[in-house]
């Protein structure tokens, strides 16, 4: 059963690979090697001309690995393979992922142009916008070049180091953070299991989750470092390394300052209770401010759940409502080139509300209110 179901991932995300290659941007030459060039200008076609095929192939794509994700949760084999061989068809996974082209977002170019103006131009990004150099030929495909940069400093420091050894070139830049990212993501999950004490469902909700592999490791978003920060100043706790808990920590707030709202989830005790209230207020805050939501922000969870043990219905609940937003929120632009028919923001409230108060009634303490409310003598009517 192993070696069938590393054959049908395998060859899911290599077909999400080529896929991606799909939206390569049309002022964006990755290689000088004509032979390449050709090849990738057929699948250019294919994506920007025949939308109607390619969007569906995506939708199949996606389809097929939530399938099996939810099947690897629930199935047994993952109990009994040696755990050797499910690290390294993770790694496989999270190389393919990796190497693939960040074609649902323009995020990792703002990334890589915000260290540029420190290496090349010398200059503060928190000073100076992309825009205000006008000759660099990134430019071309460059988006949000108004916008000075908004993240901390680890962030910063994590984009300097591809670049540093780029000696200039941008393919070697651009590759070389994609695959830091995709070491960064293995180790994170390799932290996981030891904070979970090997709990194999680590693979079902890391290792092989379509959405976190798609948000963070091809589309190249940044809320990975946070994250896998924050996980590895959980790790250090649990060994009773304070000051490797606290640098880590810090880093984590460093990236993204969200982080500091787990605070609770490493520093107090009754962790469960603190993980999921963390849940519950951020779902009430994206669908309170669902028209700022974007589908990577429901990776912030994750700071929370692998925290909580819940049960596979749970995981089951938020790995359909993970593919609901790869679809309607990516499958439509897909088709279309317009994100104008991507919201579906009263479905996504009314969703992320649900999921809200489904985890709310995993509380302890919501149970006995309940309880003892419904065990309230009725009042005698007149």
């Amino acid at each position: 059963m192993f070696i069938a179901f590393s054959f049908i991932t395998l060859a899911c995300y290599s077909f999400l690979f080529i896929l991606s290659y799909f939206w390569v941007d049309l002022n964006l030459t990755l290689t000088g090697w004509e032979p390449i060039n050709k090849i990738l200008n057929q699948l250019k076609n294919l994506g920007y001309f025949n939308r109607s095929l390619s969007s569906r192939l995506y939708l199949a794509i996606i389809l097929v690995l939530v399938s099996l994700q939810i099947y690897l949760l629930l199935a047994k084999f993952t109990q009994k393979t040696v755990l050797k061989k499910l690290l390294l068809l993770a790694l496989a996974v999270t190389l393919i992922a990796s190497l693939s082209y960040p074609f649902l977002s323009h995020d990792l170019f703002s990334y890589l142009f915000d260290a540029k103006i420190v290496w090349h131009y010398q200059k503060s990004p928190y000073q100076f916008s992309p825009d205000q150099f006008g000759s660099d030929p990134w430019l071309r495909f460059m988006h949000w070049t108004h916008r000075t940069y908004p993240y901390g400093p680890t962030w910063l420091i994590f984009t300097l180091i591809p670049a540093f050894f780029s000696f200039g070139r941008f393919i070697i830049n651009f590759y070389g953070l994609k695959l830091l990212s995709g070491l960064v993501f293995f180790i994170s999950g390799w932290f996981l299991l030891k904070i979970n004490n090997n709990d194999r469902r680590v693979f079902a909700y890391w290792f092989f989750n379509p959405f976190l592999l798609i948000e963070f490791l091809v589309n190249g978003h940044n809320d990975l470092l946070m994250i896998s920060l924050f996980f590895a100043a959980l790790f250090f706790s649990q060994s009773k390394k304070s000051f490797l808990k606290a640098i880590s920590f810090l880093a984590s707030l460093g990236t993204k300052f969200i982080s500091g709202l787990a605070l609770p989830l490493l520093f107090f005790k009754r962790r469960r209770f603190w993980a999921t209230l963390f849940v519950f207020c951020s779902l009430v805050g994206f669908a309170w401010q669902i028209g700022r939501f974007q589908p990577w922000y429901f990776s912030w969870l994750y700071l929370a759940w692998p925290l909580m043990a819940i049960t596979n219905f749970s995981w089951v609940l938020i790995f359909i409502f993970q593919a609901l937003l790869l679809i309607f929120k990516y499958q439509p632009f897909l088709a279309t080139g317009s994100w104008q028919g991507t919201g579906h923001n009263l479905l996504f409230q009314v969703l992320l509300i649900s999921l809200a108060i489904f985890f709310l009634t995993l509380l302890p303490i919501f149970k006995k209110i309940i309880g003892r409310l419904l065990s309230l003598p009725l009042e005698e009517q007149d």
